[in-house]
């Protein structure tokens, strides 16, 4: 795994600001050690537990669906998760490399009540504040946002509460 993170100074604008990046190979004890790694730098961020562990759940489901839809035999595979943390919001992304420019199509579908699996959507999209899936100049990410309520802040300047709905980045 390699690891940056980036101190970044606190401004008016983005309180609170830090952000981590990981990079994971494509096999699925990655999916594990994915969420250690965000755990502990939630920890040092100093997330509240209840978000953090809706952050642990989606990734866990992100990462896992990355690595069951990945192409296959393309030799040194990884992921990258990116973490933004805020005062009272998070951002996570994850993003296959050495992968092609085709966007994913998400979608929430309903799941056969006798099935094992398909339901990781759905507690992505009752988790998270936003999520979907965005372009970058490395390929696809599916990002995710959280946010909760800062006792440290006013209510006349609180960031308000994004609506809970999947959210696409290209307009879809």
């Amino acid at each position: 795994m390699y690891e940056r993170s980036t101190p970044t100074p606190e401004t008016a604008q983005w309180p609170g600001l830090r952000r981590f990046l990981g990079l994971f190979p494509s096999r699925p004890a990655s999916v594990r050690d994915a969420r250690d790694w965000l755990r502990l730098r939630l920890d040092l961020a100093r997330i509240p537990a209840p978000p953090t562990h809706d952050a642990l759940l989606i990734l866990s489901e992100i990462t896992t669906n990355a690595l069951l839809h990945a192409p296959e035999g393309q030799s040194g595979r990884a992921f990258v998760v990116s973490v933004f943390t805020y005062r009272n919001s998070l951002r996570i992304s994850v993003r296959a490399t050495r992968t092609t420019s085709t966007i994913p199509c998400l979608e929430v579908v309903r799941a056969d009540p006798e099935a094992e699996n398909g339901r990781g959507l759905f507690l992505v999209d009752a988790l998270a504040a936003t999520w979907g899936v965005e372009r970058t100049r490395s390929g696809p990410a599916v990002y995710f946002t959280l946010v909760w309520d800062d006792p440290e802040r006013s209510p006349a300047t609180a960031v308000p509460r994004p609506r809970s709905a999947q959210h696409d980045a290209l307009g879809r």
